[in-house]
């Protein structure tokens, strides 16, 4: 008799549970690299991670919750890479590309951001939203107080310069996702890298005009 799969069997020690949850979030993150938002269900994600509908549910109580989850985890990531490239005196240009670069390395972050507000959130307990809260704040902080080094803006301006960019990379990422008729007879390679290319420039020189923009406006200006 073959033994049952590890991925199967009930974790009962702490180590085996948060093996499992980080299973369950890794199979979530492929899931909606092959299918999509939209296609995104615990029916699905069960079949991906060959537990129980019943399992799931010991781990998250919701398919937003999931989501939630795999965002706050990818975030954790993109603030990493963030702080990893803005070094003090970073130029402009240099600092936009930066912050292109960490954003658009995983686009489901991007994905997730986009259906923050207008989804994911309308269908997770008053806990985990408060929980979500104090994480979010945590994360924007870090952010902003590095920016503020690297750039001499004041912590204002730099969190306007965070949630303008957050915008910016929502707003641009979903103006880029329906493709031309020429980039239709590209190979699936060479259309990936035309998109990205795409996306990049409109990050790029929008984010300029938001941070050139900032930089000549008065301080009082900035609530």
């Amino acid at each position: 008799m073959n033994a049952q799969p590890e991925v199967k069997r009930r974790a009962r020690s702490a180590a085996m549970k948060l093996a499992r949850r980080n299973n369950i979030l890794t199979s979530a993150h492929t899931l909606l690299k092959a299918s999509g938002f939209d296609q995104f269900s615990m029916e699905t994600l069960a079949k991906e991670t060959g537990l129980a509908r019943a399992s799931l549910y010991r781990y998250f109580k919701t398919r937003e919750e999931v989501l939630l989850t795999l965002y706050q985890q990818l975030r954790n990531t993109w603030k990493d890479r963030l702080l990893k490239d803005l070094k003090p005196g970073i130029s402009d240009d240099a600092l936009v590309e930066a912050y292109f670069n960490a954003s658009s390395k995983d686009p489901i972050q991007v994905q997730l951001r986009s259906r923050l507000e207008s989804t994911i959130k309308h269908n997770v307990s008053k806990e985990v939203l408060a929980a979500e809260l104090i994480l979010s704040q945590d994360v924007l902080g870090q952010v902003i107080e590095r920016l503020h080094t690297c750039t001499g803006l004041s912590q204002a301006k730099c969190h306007d310069l965070v949630i303008s960019y957050g915008a910016l990379l929502v707003g641009a990422s979903q103006l880029d996702s329906t493709p031309s008729m020429e980039r239709r007879m590209l190979s699936p390679a060479a259309k990936r890298t035309s998109q990205a290319l795409s996306y990049g420039r409109l990050f790029h020189s929008n984010g300029m005009r938001i941070l050139q923009g900032l930089r000549q406006e008065p301080d009082e200006h900035i609530k």
